[in-house]
């Protein structure tokens, strides 16, 4: 896609998500919104949210630090074939 082809698209997104993002912040159905978002339980349903995101990552940055050990692999000695037993 050439470079004016590229400028168009991101025209038409821009007045396809413009509109809706310069909304009234002061309209009755935006304080009702914001009223029933940052409600009294706000910080209960974040942290409900995040903690196990916080938790994941807690436990794989330990598991990275701690590392495995690693595997031994078995090779074929000098001279055998890989398929072959003695």
């Amino acid at each position: 896609m050439d470079r004016h082809g590229a400028q168009l698209w991101v025209l038409l997104g821009g007045l396809l998500v413009g509109p809706p993002a310069v909304a009234c912040p002061d309209c009755p159905t935006a304080r009702v919104v914001r009223t029933s978002v940052l409600g009294d339980d706000f910080w209960t349903y974040l942290v409900t949210a995040v903690v196990p995101f916080l938790l994941i990552g807690a436990l794989s940055a330990l598991l990275y630090r701690i590392g495995l050990p690693p595997r031994e692999v078995a090779t074929p000695r000098d001279g055998e074939e890989p398929g072959a037993r003695t």
